[in-house]
């Protein structure tokens, strides 16, 4: 309250203050004064907004509540109660927590035996494990996802609140060659008329994509004891493993799930389906493995002809290869005809994080470790080299997590449900490439 009565006397303060530049200039045209005027309103937006901010703040405080019992709400500003083989739900605004019986004491409660006191390590003295479990990690899980995944890191992903129907362009409009200019025009094309000449019909063909929310879900049974015996933030660890297998499971789906309502669509293994056959590149993998000169010639024609031939100078700005682990390992291998590495700023520069490891021909590399399809084999994928907005992760909410204390209550345990809807869709796959393993 004290800070609200402050806040607001500094206002009336500085609304003096520009009244009385007000009352001395009725037509203000000094630069002095029109400074101080702009300078003054400034400070009375940021006081005001400071005021709203405190005035919520003391409103909030004011409609906290502190409620007793077996399973009991505190905020952390309020005075711990030390109320032995009690559980309570710590509250401060979003973050939630368990907390289990207060082990900040050197000793065992009055009414168990020393050996039972759940605080108590094998050395006699006590640490505080239960004070750290968290209950809603959902924001710091949320978060993580992008750490671990690849193709969510490579492409763009957004939040929906149901699902969504789009349109994809199916086939663009043409453009008629200079070679056709007659000034007759050509029928559904962009073309060059004479005067007086009709206009050409020329239609644009979208087909509709649905996105869909497919789901993973899994749940870990939590007892009593290990809540209030395991080392600390033990819980908080099961959970993070729940949200990277989530978030690995459905990377690997993305990069190649079967599309339609089967699953999201394939942008690595099978993304040729999407992908036009003129922007398909293949690199001989029989001359790759046998290694030497002739190895390095044929990567080199690959990866030049897919970046600078198959995909339209159009489209060049912000593209990114996306490799899987064993083909980038068989491209730092090669040598070129003098034993000197082929692509040497990706063993000399420096690693920008675990999967964006350099540049190739100018691009970011991406490597991933959990691409379907990435063995070195005929007729797998090589590498894609794409926009981020070319594919689009929909998220039904990315994460999300029920804690129930209730359902196996008998039995001293805590069930703890994850979840995980989302699904993937090609957008632009004109604007993109692909590389493929074959074995002529």
């Amino acid at each position: 309250m004290d800070d609200l009565r402050s806040l607001r006397e500094q206002r009336d303060e500085l609304r003096v203050s520009l009244d009385e530049i007000m009352e001395r200039n009725d037509s203000i045209d000094d630069i002095e004064s029109i400074e101080r005027l702009e300078q003054g309103t400034a400070k009375m937006a940021e006081l005001d907004q400071s005021i709203r901010s405190a005035e919520a703040r003391a409103a909030y405080e004011a409609s906290r509540k502190t409620v007793s019992g077996s399973f009991s709400f505190r905020s952390d500003a309020d005075v711990p109660v030390r109320n032995d083989g009690e559980y309570r739900f710590v509250m401060d605004g979003n973050d939630v927590r368990i907390e289990g019986r207060d082990v900040a004491v050197g000793a065992p409660a009055a009414n168990l035996p020393s050996t039972s006191f759940p605080g108590q390590d094998l050395t006699g003295g006590t640490s505080g494990y239960a004070a750290a479990i968290p209950v809603d990690l959902q924001a710091e899980l949320i978060r993580k996802l992008p750490e671990r995944t690849v193709v969510r890191r490579f492409f763009s992903s957004m939040n929906y609140t149901n699902d969504v129907e789009l349109q994809r362009v199916a086939a663009r409009v043409q453009v008629e060659p200079i070679a056709e200019h007659d000034g007759l025009g050509t029928t559904n094309k962009v073309s060059v008329l004479n005067e007086g000449f009709p206009y050409k019909e020329v239609d644009l063909s979208l087909e509709r994509v649905r996105t869909n929310a497919f789901k993973s879900a899994a749940k870990s049974e939590v007892t009593e004891e290990f809540m209030r015996d395991a080392r600390g933030r033990a819980v908080a660890e099961l959970l993070l493993q729940h949200a990277e297998s989530h978030a690995l499971l459905f990377d690997a789906w993305y990069a190649g799930g079967a599309g339609g309502f089967d699953g999201p669509e394939a942008c690595f293994d099978g993304a040729e389906t999407y992908i036009d056959a003129a922007q398909t590149e293949e690199i001989n993998l029989t001359t790759v493995q046998a290694g030497g000169a002739a190895a390095a010639t044929e990567w080199t024609r690959a990866l030049t002809n897919l970046r600078y031939n198959r995909i339209p100078a159009q489209y060049w700005g912000g593209l990114r290869w996306m490799m899987s682990q064993e083909a980038f390992a068989e491209l730092t291998k090669q040598v070129d005809g003098n034993g000197r590495p082929l692509f040497q700023p990706l063993l000399t520069g420096t690693i920008a994080d675990s999967q964006e490891v350099g540049t190739l021909l100018g691009l970011p590399v991406f490597v991933g470790n959990n691409l379907p399809g990435g063995a070195v084999s005929d007729g797998n994928t090589c590498a894609i080299l794409a926009h981020s907005e070319d594919y689009r992760i929909f998220d039904r909410m990315p994460f999300s997590q029920q804690v129930d204390p209730y359902s196996a209550g008998d039995s001293g345990k805590i069930i703890y449900r994850t979840r995980m809807r989302s699904d993937g869709r090609w957008l632009r796959p004109f604007a993109a490439g692909i590389l493929l393993w074959d074995v002529p």
